[in-house]
């Protein structure tokens, strides 16, 4: 987290057709993102995700139709682990690391670059294994090919599946989205 005191919200349209509604606020204990994305009026997935005041992930909630998927990092910051809860029970998980992309979340993208940010010049490509999350709330470990475009400009693209991302940063590592940003105090 580069800046202090980000407080805003907004909306978007993704290039799936979605409309995000987001807010991130920064708070003393780091900064909480919120999202939830609608398609045809019909909410699609919720997102809540917690980072400390050094960008690291603290918490990680998403609800959509096939549950609620919960993940934290244990006490090292080696693993994360959490639960999903579906219709059918409860679903217990651990994951050997802490990087994640959640299918169509712009702030999850955001964290996920911002790790590995520093790292990687302009031109350059590495490979990261990441939790990837999708709608059905299956996670899976992913190998992902992240490429640095343009100073401020990333592409992700899943290697088993050819999926891609490209995220673009502001100066306060939040993603430059289409839309509208209000303020969140007056």
């Amino acid at each position: 987290m580069t800046g202090a005191g980000v407080r805003r919200g907004g909306r978007a349209v993704l290039p799936t057709g979605e409309l995000i509604v987001w807010s991130i606020a920064d708070g003393r204990r780091g900064r909480r993102w919120r999202e939830v994305a609608s398609l045809d009026g019909r909410v699609v997935r919720s997102v809540l995700l917690e980072t400390n005041p050094a960008g690291r992930l603290t918490r990680l909630e998403v609800a959509a139709a096939a549950g609620l998927l919960t993940l934290h990092p244990d006490a090292g910051e080696t693993a994360l682990h959490g639960n999903v809860v579906m219709p059918a029970g409860i679903r217990h998980l651990t994951f050997a690391g802490t990087s994640l992309m959640v299918q169509g979340s712009p702030a999850a993208t955001a964290i996920a670059v911002a790790r590995v940010a520093d790292g990687i010049e302009v031109g350059a490509t590495m490979q990261a294994d990441m939790i990837g999350i999708d709608d059905r709330l299956e996670p899976r470990v992913r190998a992902w090919a992240i490429s640095r475009i343009e100073p401020r400009t990333w592409r992700l693209v899943e290697l088993s599946a050819t999926e891609e991302v490209v995220v673009r940063l502001d100066e306060d590592s939040l993603p430059i989205l289409a839309g509208e940003v209000w303020p969140l105090e007056i």
